[in-house]
């Protein structure tokens, strides 16, 4: 389960980000907590495979989300992995996951993600 809300990221891009919180195994649809805000929404989401890629350094920008997006698509594709949804084919989506890492934490140590969609069956063969 995940609680997903839009919000303007601040760019100029005025892209839309979705940010999402897991909840607990414990909880269902109907007793997990609900949300103050009505732009918040919960909902679950189906069980899915994600290939990533890590690197260190400060939140990333758009430009070098798009940089790590594109490098992890040419390993997938010559791996023979399949990305669901790929950008230019409709549905697109680049998952971010940042941690919230203490403020002290010089940038160099700090760890980002950039994730996306493949599918688990192509996954499986390409590791025959």
């Amino acid at each position: 389960n995940a609680n997903t809300s839009d919000n303007n990221n601040g760019n100029k891009s005025k892209s839309k980000t979705k940010v999402s919180f897991v909840i607990g195994s414990k909880y269902t649809l109907k007793t997990a907590p609900k949300p103050l805000d009505s732009n918040v929404k919960i909902r679950q989401v189906p069980s899915h495979y994600l290939a990533a890629t890590t690197f260190s350094g400060p939140p990333p920008s758009d430009e070098r989300v798009g940089e790590e997006r594109n490098i992890l698509e040419q390993t997938l594709e010559r791996e023979g992995i399949k990305i669901l949804g790929k950008k230019g084919h409709g549905e697109g989506e680049t998952m971010v996951y940042g941690y919230h890492d203490p403020v002290i934490t010089p940038n160099i140590l700090r760890k980002n993600e950039v994730a996306v969609m493949v599918d688990g069956k192509s996954v499986v063969r390409s590791q025959c």
